[in-house]
């Protein structure tokens, strides 16, 4: 942590660790600021991968930087961790060569891949309609052919994967519509129907109801829009160090002044200058802002001048990402395997980690209230259904949805949200760029999309303040 600048904070935490490095406790290294009568070029508020970047890019470009983030660590909604010894990652994890923002970092840094077992699993399952189906080749077949029916317009509804309203009538009339409405009128076997609802509650994070077809098809189309390289993408690569040493990395490298803990109350543009107001009541001034708040969060801050209508509704109305990232440790070597489970309390288990004595698993809930997830009786339940004979060790989770400063997990899109917000969703205010991995073209609510946003929003304020 050599050239970053960690500022006075009043926490009263005893100390903070990244990645596995510990960093001084809050009491500090470097001055406390609090009041206006120090003065920044650019000030961003989130520490997540949209942030760091962003104030990387903005101290590269020659502008005095300051990094507010609300949590007492980095990251934002990843976050590596330890459990029982094992390396995981309680948001985000996974990343790919399709996705240019994150694979630049990669390149740059030199960081090695990690492969997740399950992502290419010995053996699939399928739970729907009462049955456990062992999905062998004519099965896998007939899954990946309905898939294939269901997201056949994908090239002529979004022939740009970084231009989601190109062919704007067509992508337009698939945004009106829910992706679980498309799939009714699609003529699939119920094999099909249930492989195609179990990967769209995957990538929505939520149920098939909830998001919009049209945000189905992008995520398709910046997948590669062919399905093994869109399930490469999606969830087999993972870094190696976690995605925290990604963070590290990034910010050693911009050498921005960052302050911990700083949950922020206001943001105010008066044209000449931006104030931003913590809630302890610091008042930081600059030239420019760039706000990496969470959608879902918008609301918690007052902005001058007000933020638009429509993306106060989208906080008010919450994104469809709502779901439970869980690991359950089972004993001994249950294999490499992976299910599908539409619908079900937990809708999707894979092997995360292989060991001779037990076995890490990664399992996704689209709906939170389906299952206690404190419970181990109601998961060793479930556990049972996916994996019969399977039996748990221990778990582990965050809770994304409670958490003040995300209120949710990766974003994705309602039906009629392209239509009505999304040009509200692009737009900068004044001093003020805006620059949430929520938002934005192609791989939107990755880390992907978060870098991507940062990059944007630095390279926005250089043009501005220059």
């Amino acid at each position: 942590m050599k050239r970053r600048k960690f500022l006075g904070q009043a926490s009263g935490l005893a100390a903070l660790t990244l990645a596995g490095h510990p960093i001084a406790g809050t009491a500090s290294t470097g001055s406390s600021l609090t009041s206006t009568s120090e003065n920044y070029d650019v000030i961003v508020v989130g520490g997540g991968f949209a942030g760091v970047t962003a104030a990387r890019d903005c101290e590269k470009n020659g502008y005095r930087t300051l990094l507010l983030e609300a949590r007492n660590r980095l990251g934002g909604r990843t976050w590596t961790t330890e459990f029982d010894g094992s390396s995981i990652e309680y948001g985000g994890a996974w990343v790919y060569n399709n996705q240019p923002f994150v694979w630049t970092e990669v390149q740059r840094y030199g960081l090695e891949i990690a492969e997740t077992p399950g992502a290419v699993a010995d053996q699939m399952f399928l739970l729907a309609n009462g049955e456990r189906i062992a999905m062998g080749a004519d099965h896998l077949n007939e899954a990946v052919m309905g898939w294939m029916q269901y997201t056949e317009a994908v090239r002529s509804i979004v022939p740009r994967a970084y231009d989601l309203l190109h062919n704007r009538e067509a992508a337009l009339a698939a945004d009106a519509i829910s992706a679980s409405a498309h799939m009714d009128s699609v003529k699939l076997t119920p094999l099909q129907k249930a492989f195609c609802t179990g990967n769209v509650e995957l990538i929505s994070s939520g149920t098939a109801d909830a998001i919009s077809y049209l945000d189905v098809l992008r995520f398709y189309m910046v997948g590669g829009s062919e399905f093994s390289n869109f399930m490469d993408s999606a969830a087999r690569f993972k870094l190696k160090e976690g995605t925290s040493r990604l963070i590290e990395l990034i910010l050693e490298d911009g050498g921005a002044d960052v302050k911990l803990s700083t949950p922020v109350r206001s943001i105010e543009d008066d044209g000449e200058l931006v104030t931003v107001a913590t809630q302890r009541g610091e008042k930081f001034r600059a030239r420019a802002v760039v706000s990496t708040l969470p959608m879902n969060t918008m609301a918690g801050v007052n902005f001058k001048p007000a933020l638009p209508a429509g993306v106060l509704e989208a906080a008010r109305q919450r994104h469809p990402g709502r779901g439970v990232k869980i690991y359950l440790q089972v004993t001994g070597d249950v294999g490499n395997v992976a299910t599908i489970a539409p619908g079900r309390p937990l809708n999707y288990m894979m092997t995360f980690e292989q060991s001779a004595d037990h076995t890490l698993l990664v399992a996704f809930s689209s709906d939170p209230d389906a299952i206690d997830v404190y419970d181990d009786e109601a998961l060793q339940k479930e556990l049972q259904v996916h994996l019969p004979g399977a039996q748990l060790q221990a778990s582990t989770h965050y809770d994304w949805n409670n958490d003040p400063y995300s209120l949710g997990t990766w974003a994705s899109y309602r039906p009629g949200w392209a239509a009505d917000l999304y040009d509200q969703f692009q737009q900068s205010s004044g001093r003020i760029q805006f620059a949430s991995g929520d938002h934005g073209e192609g791989w939107r609510g990755t880390i992907d999309g978060a870098i991507g946003a940062g990059v944007r929003a630095a390279a926005a304020i250089h043009k501005q303040l220059a």
